[in-house]
């Protein structure tokens, strides 16, 4: 059995990386293998830091602003890349010190050698894969060149790092991406192959439920046992189009459309006229790739359609815990638990790790057919509220807006799930069946497995 090493600039959190990773390592550790997480952040137990590797380290952060967002606080390119390589030589004998510390046969690293934000850790590792012939499987979630609006390389050297290291390309690294765009893309951009493995999901566990725990999660957030929770489970973060949601919340919220909800729901609690409907967000705000006007446009299009809005991040982390002020912290699955309706409503996703966990826990979802959805999850049948696939403009603050028919056909859908307790369970569990067959655990031991042995061979 070998020695394996995911690698990333930051782990153990909720995002979508965070958790794959976390997957990825139950199935190597079933079949043997010894698993460490390398990262900027401490927050695995057991895990390594290196800290100059963390995106919102200062010096880290300040270069990461200056080259994928503007180039500002150096006085040239020149300048901004002799701050990369100081970094980047901090970094590396980090990296060395625990790769030979910890006797790694191969690494893994996610997204660090491809989305191209952290150009200090990139040209650390990258330099690294190429003076040791370092067998690596490179889990490509998303690439510096898509239409994300997250990366902006402020400079042509900053893409001629990209070029060399973003993926790097050699012998002894192979490659995997979680779509099939990403994958054509990969081909095309750098003529580089690889293998589409799915984000998944453990469907084998008990489908979550309400418990001692997290049965106060709603009342702490403000809310009563008959009020309606819409739940934005991803981060805060431009490209995830949370205005939608808001659109979605209060459209639901006028009067010719709250009246239909007025009654028994789909769980037999009685909606009436007194009760609120909120729009929660359990996600964190991205610190990444995120307009900094963004959460206050948020609260301002709230405001403007009547919409509660609760910034719940604070409360919701990737595991049950307590807060330095004493608060209790609850996990991000507690939210899915309380929740009556997840919003998706992305206009880019690398996949839809949310969407998925939507399904596991057997909750209707609305969402924008953002472009990996059509090609990749949209086909496999799952039966949503959909706000179609086009944007119809932006508003002032440069929130994307849909066409008033698409959001009131997914309104008018939504409010199906949310009365009729036949057509949601069959819904709902249409959905996890098609999932569970899909991308399950099972699904994706059969993806990595032969991968990584093949990885080994070399």
């Amino acid at each position: 059995m070998a020695v394996l090493a995911f690698i990333q600039h930051r782990l153990g959190r909720t995002d979508g990386v965070s958790l794959e990773v976390d997957k990825w390592r139950t199935v190597l550790e079933r079949h043997g293998h010894t698993v460490h997480y390398i990262a900027g952040n401490d927050d695995v137990p057991g895990g390594c830091s290196i800290p100059e590797l963390y995106p919102f380290h200062p010096d880290t952060a300040r270069v990461i602003r200056n080259a994928t967002r503007e180039l500002s606080d150096f006085e040239s390119a020149a300048e901004l890349m002799e701050e990369v390589h100081r970094l980047a030589g901090l970094i590396k004998p980090q990296f060395e010190r625990y790769l030979d510390e910890l006797q790694v046969d191969a690494i893994l690293p996610n997204n660090l050698l491809s989305v191209g934000y952290n150009l200090p850790g990139m040209i650390a590792l990258g330099s690294i894969i190429e003076e040791r012939r370092l067998p690596a499987l490179c889990h490509n979630h998303d690439f510096w060149w898509e239409d994300s609006g997250e990366v902006y390389p402020t400079d042509e050297k900053v893409v001629e790092v990209y070029k060399r290291f973003a993926p790097p390309d050699h012998p002894w690294v192979s490659h995997v991406t979680i779509n099939r765009i990403g994958q054509r893309a990969l081909r095309e951009q750098r003529g580089i192959e690889s293998t589409v493995v799915p984000n998944v999901f453990d469907f084998d566990v008990p489908v979550w439920g309400e418990d001692d725990y997290n049965a106060d999660f709603r009342s702490s957030l403000g809310l009563g046992p008959n009020d309606l929770m819409f739940l934005q489970a991803t981060r805060v973060l431009n490209r995830k189009a949370i205005e939608l949601a808001i659109d979605v919340v209060g459209k639901v919220g006028e009067p010719t459309f709250r009246t239909k909800l007025e009654g028994r729901l789909y769980d037999g609690r009685i909606f009436g006229p007194n009760d609120k409907i909120a729009l929660v967000c359990s996600g964190y705000i991205e610190g990444i790739g995120l307009t900094d006007s963004y959460p206050s446009a948020l609260e301002k299009r709230a405001r403007d359609r009547g919409v509660e809005l609760i910034w719940a991040g604070e409360r919701v982390k990737h595991s049950r815990g307590t807060a330095d002020s004493g608060e209790k912290i609850y996990s991000l699955w507690d939210s899915y638990v309380q929740a009556d309706m997840v919003t998706y409503p992305s206009i880019w996703e690398g996949w839809g790790n949310q969407f998925i966990e939507a399904v596991f826990a057997k909750l209707p979802v609305v969402l924008f057919e953002y472009p990996v959805w059509k090609t990749d999850l949209g086909p496999v049948g799952f039966d949503v509220a959909t706000l179609g696939d086009t944007i119809s403009g932006h508003d002032e603050h440069g929130l994307v807006e849909v066409a008033e028919s698409n959001l009131i056909n997914a309104v008018e859908q939504a409010i199906e799930f949310l009365r009729d307790s036949d057509l949601r369970e069959r819904a709902v569990l249409h959905n996890f069946e098609l999932a569970k067959k899909s991308f399950s655990y099972d699904a994706l031991e059969g993806y990595v497995m032969p991968l990584v042995s093949k990885l080994l061979d070399r």
